[in-house]
């Protein structure tokens, strides 16, 4: 009698018994089986046998060939099999698959999938009919496909989903997809869809910054939630009503929507900078218990969550600074320096600062934020000054070592058309698309710069892939007309 025989009269007449220490001390090599040959005698896979030792099936390590191997006595076995019924009837419920099974289970899936149905589609359906798990067709077809490449089935699946793809399926949910959707349109199953979803977001929540200005009062939070409310509550009202203020003289009307944002006080100011770094000090706590391999979908809300608050906040501070850094930029205007160009440097100097104010000090952040964008309006000019001088310094020595002479516009003119002569009966000998194209491309028209491939295709309607395609023949003939 084997042990499959066995096994079948254990699980139907042994009584129920706890599992006995069993030690040999002398084993016979014959009552020991490796975990392959238990898994072959009993028709189940390796993994079940693995999983059977954890839940409590013993066994050695005995050398084997040269080999440590994991061995398991009959008589261990046997235990098990008695004391644990109903892990041993689901796993051989769940026997291995047979190459009948496999061959008729591949051959279904091409006919599925030969009729337009989608891998999900297929596995579905293949599980309910022939009562394998979906993760079991999955390894399945996978293998075939990754064994016969050139007969693969679903051959958009063997290949890793690259990084611009993955954002792509994030982009589509956040814009409203459906799991569902995505899965079909992508050729994946919903799992995976769901798994791409949590990387991609772990991986944008892990690339926040979250550099915050440490206060002891942050500390006190984790035991007294009424400093959390008072820290995240809304904005005080100012201690006096707000005049309405006068616009500057010469201001664009463009701009003139920045001095309508109130100003804010001491009081206001410094509520907000420490709402504004008590948020991110709570996402970065929160940060250092996500699993960035099994990212909690729960831990992520909470950081997005402290994150737009964040960047809520911090808006709200620098649009009530906006006015002083066109204060500071109309006086280093120059005759060679735009408004515009020095508001938007000026802009990004503001929100660095705003970054990087220590509040707890007790300093306007106005004075803070006036020192970092003149000296970033020092350092900008006095580069813009370097360089200029430097290029006028060059353009000086090339016009006294190649001085230009004098040029009649006649004569240039007629050489100019001359040129473009020349051209046209060298084009003869393309078609008048090709001839298009060609002058699209290397801008053969006075009047036009050259178009790229996309851009010509859009003009002629055609894919910029044809476009190149009539681009390399029309060439190709061109050197060949150019060589007779």
């Amino acid at each position: 009698m084997n042990i499959m025989q066995k096994t079948v009269t254990l699980l139907s007449d042994a009584p129920q018994k706890e599992t006995p220490n069993v030690y040999f001390d002398t084993p016979d090599p014959d009552k020991f089986l490796t975990v392959e040959e238990v898994a072959k005698e009993l028709n189940v896979s390796t993994k079940t046998i693995s999983r059977w030792r954890k839940q409590g099936l013993q066994s050695k390590y005995e050398m084997r060939s040269s080999r440590k191997r994991v061995v398991i006595s009959r008589l261990w076995l046997e235990d098990f099999i008695t004391t644990h019924k109903i892990q041993v009837e689901r796993g051989i419920r769940f026997s291995q698959m047979t190459e009948t099974e496999r061959e008729e289970i591949i051959q279904r899936a091409k006919m599925m999938a030969a009729v337009g149905n989608s891998f999900t589609e297929v596995l579905r359906r293949l599980s309910k009919n022939t009562g394998r798990s979906t993760e079991t067709i999955r390894y399945t077809l996978k293998k075939y496909d990754n064994e016969h490449p050139l007969d693969a089935i679903f051959p958009d699946n063997q290949s890793v989903m690259d990084a611009t793809r993955k954002l792509e399926i994030f982009r589509a949910y956040r814009n409203g997809e459906s799991v569902s959707s995505l899965a079909l349109r992508f050729q994946r199953t919903k799992t995976s869809i769901y798994r791409i979803l949590a990387e991609i977001r772990a991986k944008r929540v892990m690339e926040f910054s979250l550099d915050y200005i440490p206060c002891d009062e942050f500390l006190l939070t984790s035991s007294d939630p009424e400093c959390e409310i008072k820290i995240l509550a809304d904005m005080p009202e100012g201690e006096y009503k707000t005049r309405k203020t006068k616009l500057p003289a010469g201001l664009p009307s463009y701009l003139a929507s920045l001095y309508t944002v109130p100003l804010l006080t001491f009081k206001q100011e410094q509520h907000l900078f420490r709402k504004m770094n008590y948020l991110k000090f709570k996402a970065s706590i929160i940060r250092n218990d996500l699993d960035f391999k099994h990212p909690s979908s729960r831990l992520m809300d909470q950081i997005e969550n402290c994150y737009d608050m964040m960047t809520e906040v911090k808006n709200q501070i620098v649009s009530a600074n906006l006015r002083l850094v066109v204060s500071i930029a109309k006086r280093h205007t120059g005759p060679i320096d735009s408004l515009f160009d020095l508001i938007s440097d000026g802009n990004m100097s503001l929100i660095r600062a705003c970054e990087k104010f220590d509040y707890s000090r007790g300093n306007r952040f106005s004075t803070y934020a006036s020192w970092a964008i003149m000296k970033n309006y020092a350092r900008a000019i006095a580069d813009e000054q370097r360089y200029r001088k430097r290029f006028m310094t060059l353009e000086n020595e090339f016009n006294e070592e190649h001085p230009q002479e004098e040029v009649d516009p006649v004569e240039m003119e007629t050489t100019q058309l001359r040129r473009e002569k020349q051209v046209a009966n060298i084009l003869q000998c393309l078609n008048p698309r090709e001839q298009q194209i060609i002058i699209h491309r290397f801008g053969l028209n006075r009047d036009r710069e050259p178009l790229t491939l996309k851009q010509v295709g859009q003009e002629m309607g055609v894919t910029k892939e044809r476009i190149r395609q009539i681009e390399i023949l029309a060439l190709n003939k061109l050197r060949k007309s150019a060589e007779k």
